[in-house]
């Protein structure tokens, strides 16, 4: 079910043509799963017009779920699953309303679904402007995805003109590192909530890219192993390869994630030789901050190699943070500020100037406690990633009265157990007066398809 969703909603939107120019240049894209760079089939037909279902049809699906027919309820569940985003309110108000329990856990289980397949879908970007600058499109664009970018060395940044309706949000950002030579930082580690942008990232001209939804993936390089075991007798040498590759979600749309071994159901040369590993190995990859994460698909050298990797499929396990709320804690010139999430309590207090050298500014720190639940020493794994998020304090969280961001500079630690964890944390450039945080506060697991193509083999 929710796959077909899924195909369906990327689906709608592969009739729209977007067209991007950069000086003199025109470059048209259609917007669909086949129009990943490095695919080899031709972009798919476009699809018919879905045709939005009225307010009283979706008011009789919801009513169908009472019945005491199998068939009515399963049907009904289906259509409003196919109505998606546009069903949501109806169900919402329903689910508060009279509803039998039987109604009340289908509601909750549909709209869970709803927002499962609206996350896998990914953000759809509309944007029709004539040549403005590349950071104004890139800050439209991450605005519509709910993140902000942040340049780094990004130097002069070209005019842009963008024509974009209902377009997956990646394919727009593919286009636009194409134009402009900027796109996502590969092992940058900022703030989570911003999409980090420098000059040659992991979308650039060339690169091959599989969209996915909400998420990208884009292989980096290959590395090549061959290795004999002593240990054996009559030793026989064997080879394997990596593929180093990136995983690219949408930072303050999504939190930290886990990233799982890829798991590869076909991989195949231009000989017909089956690539995958008996042993690919089971490593996990711990939280992954700033939307760019890391990880290796392990595959096995044949004994007759082709020339290029026809094929490489399967997808990618991982956790992911969703369901992000925002905390705000001002600073007091005396006394504790504190807030709480999930019985986790967080506080600011001990704001204080710090002597500095002559002729020099000096530096402002404060006491900033995380407390576990009631003192537990065990926390569950949802409280353990929230506790993980709340020790990520940096750029663009920490802000003076007038809302300029602070910058970090150094932090101790100390205390823990029952009395949680204390951080002293000095920063400069203004005086605190709010902290503000942004954690998710829920966890799924994910399986995020791939399908590479026309990879080169080491």
């Amino acid at each position: 079910m929710r796959k077909q969703l899924f195909r369906k909603w990327l689906g709608l939107s592969a009739g729209v043509w977007t067209v991007i120019t950069l000086a003199s240049a025109v470059i048209c894209f259609m917007p669909s799963a086949a129009c990943a760079v490095g695919a080899s089939e031709p972009a798919a037909a476009p699809a018919e017009t879905a045709v939005t279902p009225t307010r009283e049809q979706i008011h009789q699906w919801i009513m169908q779920l009472a019945s005491h027919r199998y068939a009515i309820r399963h049907a009904a569940a289906k259509d409003l699953m196919a109505a998606g985003d546009g069903a949501v309110p109806a169900m919402k108000k329903a689910l508060a309303g009279l509803t039998t329990p039987e109604m009340r856990h289908l509601l909750r289980q549909d709209l869970d679904k709803i927002v499962h397949a609206d996350l896998l879908r990914g953000p759809l970007i509309t944007l029709d402007a004539k040549n403005i600058s590349a950071r104004q499109a890139f800050e439209r664009v991450c605005q519509q995805a709910g993140t902000t970018p942040k340049f780094i060395n990004q130097g002069v940044m070209p005019q842009v003109t963008i024509h974009a309706h209902d377009v997956p949000f990646w394919q727009v950002m593919q286009k636009l590192a194409i134009l402009t030579g900027i796109s996502p930082s590969q092992g940058y580690y900022g703030n989570a909530q911003q999409m980090t942008l420098v000059p040659n990232g992991v979308l650039g001209k060339g690169h091959i890219v599989d969209m996915a939804g909400a998420f990208a993936i884009a292989p980096q390089s290959i590395t090549y192993s061959r290795n004999v075991n002593f240990m054996q007798a009559g030793p026989a040498a064997t080879a394997t390869f990596n593929i180093q590759a990136s995983l690219l979600s949408i930072p303050g749309k999504m939190g930290p994630m886990q990233i799982q071994q890829a798991v590869v159901t076909k991989a195949v040369d231009n000989h017909g030789n089956s690539l995958i590993s008996a042993t690919p190995g089971n490593m996990w990859y711990g939280m992954q901050m700033g939307g760019v994460a890391n990880f290796n698909i392990a595959l096995q050298w044949p004994h007759h190699p082709g020339t290029k990797i026809t094929e490489v499929k399967g997808y990618i396990p991982v956790i992911v943070s969703l369901h992000k709320k925002k905390l705000k804690l001002k600073f007091k010139a005396k006394g504790v500020s504190s807030d709480s999430i999930d019985g986790i309590k967080i506080s600011v207090s001990d704001l204080k100037m710090q002597p500095a050298p002559a002729g020099q500014s000096g530096m402002w720190q404060f006491k900033y406690t995380i407390v576990q639940p009631a003192g537990a020493f065990n926390p569950n794994s949802n409280q353990q990633n929230m506790m993980n998020q709340l020790e990520q304090i940096n750029s663009d969280t920490i802000l003076t009265a007038g809302g300029r961001t602070i910058q970090t500079n150094g932090w101790n630690g100390g205390g823990g157990g029952p009395q949680g964890m204390t951080y002293e944390v000095n920063v400069m450039g203004g005086k605190p007066a709010e902290l503000r945080l942004a954690v998710f506060t829920r966890q799924e697991t994910l399986q995020i398809p791939m399908d590479l193509k026309n990879l080169p083999m080491p």
